[in-house]
């Protein structure tokens, strides 16, 4: 390799911030689908409330989408792909509208998601903002 080449190097902290997050949503899901169908055998007792029951609906899907989606950026970003980059960005984005949405709608800090949501949105917010000054890099 000639000292000339520029090597690509991404963010791997980023990286894995995506792809824990991602597979956090993931579970956030599969636990509110579970207690949705009322198969108790994995769902913690907090979780089958009504309230969190009602969470499933389009908030489930969309967490589902949305964790499947990070983690498929997390790992496209660590081989520089090209759409890893444009699916970081709207995954960020995301992830910082829906967790200002729904802090904003309020914060329960006895429950996980709540965390996961607030996390999400610092990483969301700092991290649109790193790919926004790093972006040529996977030109």
């Amino acid at each position: 390799m000639n000292e000339t080449e520029k090597v690509k190097d991404s963010n791997e902290l980023l990286n894995w911030l995506l792809i824990i997050i991602g597979l956090l949503y993931v579970v956030q899901a599969i636990m509110q689908f579970l207690a949705w169908a009322g198969l108790p055998l994995a769902t913690p007792a907090w979780l089958t409330e009504a309230a969190s029951i009602n969470l499933f609906g389009s908030q489930g899907l969309t967490t589902i989408v949305l964790g499947v989606f990070a983690i498929v950026a997390g790992i496209g970003m660590f081989r520089e792909e090209e759409y890893a980059m444009g699916m970081a960005f709207v995954v960020l984005a995301l992830m910082a509208v829906q967790g200002i949405a729904s802090i904003l709608g309020g914060f329960d800090a006895a429950y996980w998601g709540s965390w996961l949501v607030l996390v999400s949105a610092i990483v969301g917010v700092f991290g649109f903002i790193w790919l926004l000054f790093t972006y040529k890099r996977y030109n």
